[in-house]
Formats: structure tokens, sequence, C-alpha cells
């Protein structure tokens, strides 16, 4: 009895009880995150006392379209080169739209490396927005802008190095299954992904009807999941 016992808890999803605090994206007062990389920031003194409210705002935020509750300074790039643009054939031939969702741009905000990382929009009572700086580098004192070609930075507004966002994963496994209906190139994502005990692919899926692939589909930026890595995560959509 108690060898069924262990087997079955062996057998029990894991479960992570690991959050943004304390994560990569943690810049909240005291944290000593490590930006060397940034223009020579080696650490960061905060000016708020939550992790949250760098990015968050409860009431007030600016403008919804920028991210939930968003009070990050949105990129400077108007526009994306998406990976439709990249000449890739047999991306192309899939006819998909491609339409950067509002949780991708939000990443990017931070990520395409023309906006400072600590920067931050707030909208007063009298509903006029102004620009603040949430922290200070210990080696800079106004915004720390990651420059573009350094990890984990885009080059600006060229995102057609990266893996496709902003598409229909659904309609992107539809063309694909109707191009090789003997084959099925991309998985089923309601199917139970053994290494998480449930649907990790539609779980991770974006927008209405939890269809769209976006940043956040593979990069949980609160760390409250235990995502697959390496090769167990491309394979977990990638039926290769």
């Amino acid at each position: 009895m108690l060898l069924a016992l262990g087997a079955t808890v062996a057998l029990m999803p894991s479960v992570s009880k690991a959050t943004i605090v304390g994560s990569a994206h943690d810049f909240y007062t005291g944290s000593t995150t490590n930006l060397l990389w940034a223009n020579g920031v080696t650490g960061l003194i905060g000016k708020t006392a939550n992790v949250c409210g760098e990015c968050h705002d409860i009431h007030k935020a600016p403008n919804p379209a920028n991210g939930p509750l968003w009070v990050h300074a949105p990129s400077a790039t108007l526009s994306y080169l998406t990976y439709d643009q990249a000449g890739s054939e047999t991306f192309n031939a899939l006819g998909l739209t491609v339409s950067l969702g509002t949780s991708s741009k939000a990443c990017l905000s931070c990520h395409d490396g023309t906006v400072g990382i600590n920067q931050q929009l707030k909208l007063g009572m009298d509903d006029t927005t102004t620009a603040t700086t949430s922290f200070l580098g210990s080696t800079n004192s106004t915004a720390v802008i990651m420059p573009a070609g350094f990890y984990p930075v885009v080059n600006h507004n060229d995102l057609t190095h990266t893996h496709p966002i902003g598409i229909s994963y659904v309609a992107a496994r539809t063309a694909l299954n109707t191009e090789n209906p003997s084959f099925a190139e991309l998985n089923d994502p309601t199917a139970t992904y053994f290494k998480d005990g449930g649907p990790l692919i539609q779980s991770q899926l974006k927008g209405l009807g939890k269809t769209q692939m976006e940043c956040s589909t593979c990069h949980d930026i609160h760390n409250t999941r235990t995502m697959p890595r390496g090769q167990d995560l491309c394979t977990s959509c990638h039926n290769k």
C-alpha cells in the first residue's frame, strides 16, 4: 500500500510555488537585480515598495491598450517587422494573419531596447499623464535602456529573427493539417501534456478564445508555472 501511495505522489503534477518576487523582473525597493549588461548598471535601487508597482497600477492606468493596468512607458516603436515579413516561404504559405497582442506589446515596451526599463507613465486625478522614473541605476540616474543586440533585447522593431508571435496557433495547426492530413505538425492544444498534468498549450495561449501565440506563451514573467525547458518546450507544441 505504501508503494502504491508513493507511486501516486510521484505521478502528481509538480506545482511551482515561485512568484515574480526574487525573479529577474523583481525591481522593487532593495532589489539587486544584476543589469551589468545594461549601460554598465550593476544593480537597482527602487523607489516603490512592491514588485507589481513597477509595471502595474491598481487605479488610473493611462492606457489599457498598453497592457493590463500598465504604467510602464510604452515602446517608442510604432510598428514591428514580424515573422511574415522575414521571407519564410513555409510560414507565409500558411496564410496567417499577424497582429501583436497586448501582452506581447507590453513585453516589447522593455525588450525592444527603445524605452528605459525604469520609465513609467502616471495618470493623475485630473486625467493628465506624467512621466516618472521609478528607480535609479547605481551608475546611471536617468532612464536605463537595454541596448539593442544584447540578450534579451530584440533589434528595436525587428522581430523577424524571433519565433513568430501575434499569430493564431489554432489557425496555424488547421493550415498545416490541411496541407498534410496524414501528419499533425502541431499538437492538439487541448491535449494533456505529460510533464504538466494539464493542457499546457491551451493554458498558455492568449487572447479571446485562448488561441493566440504571444511572448507570454513561452515566457512566464510572473514565474507562476513550472514550464518545460529546452526541447521539451519546443515539442510541447511541435510534433517533431
